[in-house]
């Protein structure tokens, strides 16, 4: 479960983009036009949950939106919503410059989100085959508190 800005264009997709080293930031990943030695494959499923209007101007500020994984690759989320135009709120590395869209924010809503110290991502479901016994093993976790506050802010 992700919170991003803005609406998405559309409710569902699949975003399939090779994720490879940053050129301007080794430590971080960025979507890469051309397979190189350090691109892998990288597909996200994602579905919009919920347009938030954290402005009370009939105009959605934020998603809720669900991402289901196909591969698994270091910053897969945070890169591919980036790269979509719509980076996860408080994410320090891949959306940094739309701190500032904090400030159309009603009070409630900014005041919420200026208290939450990470970027607006849980892992609600996690399910993978345990690698001695094979058997397919399923957890589930409610959306933290500061995410909690975060949504009914809205």
């Amino acid at each position: 479960m992700a919170l991003v800005w803005g609406a998405l264009a559309r409710n569902t997709g699949t975003i399939d983009a090779p994720l490879g080293r940053s050129t301007g930031n080794r430590l971080k990943r960025a979507v890469v036009k051309i397979y190189g030695p350090d691109a892998r494959h990288a597909v996200t499923h994602y579905t919009v949950v919920r347009h938030l209007d954290g402005a009370g101007e009939g105009e959605t500020n934020v998603s809720l939106v669900e991402c289901v994984l196909e591969t698994g690759r270091t910053h897969q989320i945070r890169v591919h919503m980036a790269h979509l135009g719509h980076p996860l709120l408080g994410d320090q590395d891949y959306g940094k410059h739309y701190q500032t869209k904090a400030n159309v924010l009603a009070p409630k809503t900014k005041a919420a989100l200026l208290k939450l110290k990470r970027q607006a991502l849980h892992a609600k479901l996690l399910g993978f085959e345990h690698p001695a016994t094979g058997e397919h093993l399923l957890f589930e976790a409610p959306l933290p508190k500061d995410l909690v506050v975060v949504l009914e802010s809205f």
